[in-house]
């Protein structure tokens, strides 16, 4: 399977993108209208006890766009649409998640809350609530693959968004409303960036593409030395850089010591000029 069907028109996706954004936004609604802004924090919390929290810190990890730059890089050369429109959606979420945390400058729960309430897994960060960058990554990270791969072979990636936003409620460092309007956020950065990867094609191009690569490669290499705030992760870091750098080796500078230039990269090559051009 290859990604060329990633650019036909398919109304079915861009109805289910809708209808989830509307569902949160509904869901953020009642709570920011019900006048309390921390409802549902605590709850959670008590839910999330259930189950250890090393596991909730490996999960938060996966809205770190390095981790998801290092579970691509072994596909990228094959879902080379795929890879542009999701780091155009990345760069429009990631900005708009942006201007809201420095417009709304929303305090963080363990800012709030007393320390006999809250549980604090990994560091504990007090500025900048709303809206959970790590919710707006993984779900604008989710958008491309759904397109691409419909909901039945999707629903992994779409289980583990749903997850990574209820990761940031269960380690302390977001409110539930942070989560909803991080999933909003991302869901409609990453369909923003799908559409713009149709009309914009310049990450199709082979330069590109090994520009691109090669931040990601950098950014991946910088796992096991940066856990950002969650140092007991170390070893899944180490084990996705290995995936990552490993994945680039073996699909990118392999085929080019063996085949050279052009024989890595036949699969951009193959497509076809005029569409990167439109």
């Amino acid at each position: 399977m290859n990604d060329r069907n990633l650019y036909a028109p398919n109304p079915a996706f861009d109805l289910s993108v809708l209808t989830l954004c509307l569902l949160f936004a509904l869901a953020l609604g009642g709570l920011a209208l019900g006048g309390d802004w921390y409802a549902g924090f605590l709850p959670a919390q008590t839910a999330s006890a259930a189950l250890p929290g090393s596991l909730w810190e490996t999960l938060t990890t996966l809205g770190d766009g390095r981790i998801q730059l290092a579970l691509m890089l072994p596909f990228c050369l094959r879902y080379p649409r795929v890879f542009w429109a999701l780091v155009l959606g990345a760069l429009i979420a990631g900005l708009l998640s942006r201007c809201g945390k420095v417009w709304f400058g929303l305090p963080r729960p363990a800012a709030v809350l007393e320390a006999g309430q809250i549980t604090i897994i990994g560091a504990r960060l007090t500025t900048l609530s709303f809206p959970s960058g790590h919710s707006v990554s993984a779900f604008s990270f989710m958008v491309s693959w759904l397109a691409l791969l419909g909901w039945g072979r999707a629903l992994p990636i779409v289980v583990l968004a749903f997850l990574v936003g209820f990761s940031r409620i269960a380690v302390g460092a977001h409110w539930p409303v942070d989560v909803l309007a991080g999933a909003v956020i991302g869901l409609i950065g990453g369909w923003l960036g799908l559409r713009l990867s149709r009309r914009f094609r310049w990450g199709l191009g082979i330069g590109a593409h090994w520009a691109l690569i090669a931040v990601a490669v950098v950014a991946v290499a910088t796992l096991p030395f940066d856990g950002q705030g969650y140092p007991d992760t170390l070893p899944w870091r180490i084990v996705a850089c290995a995936w990552g750098l490993g994945g680039f080796t073996l699909v990118y500078l392999l085929p080019l010591l063996r085949g050279g230039w052009q024989a890595v990269n036949r699969p951009l090559a193959d497509i076809d000029v005029a569409e990167i051009k439109a």
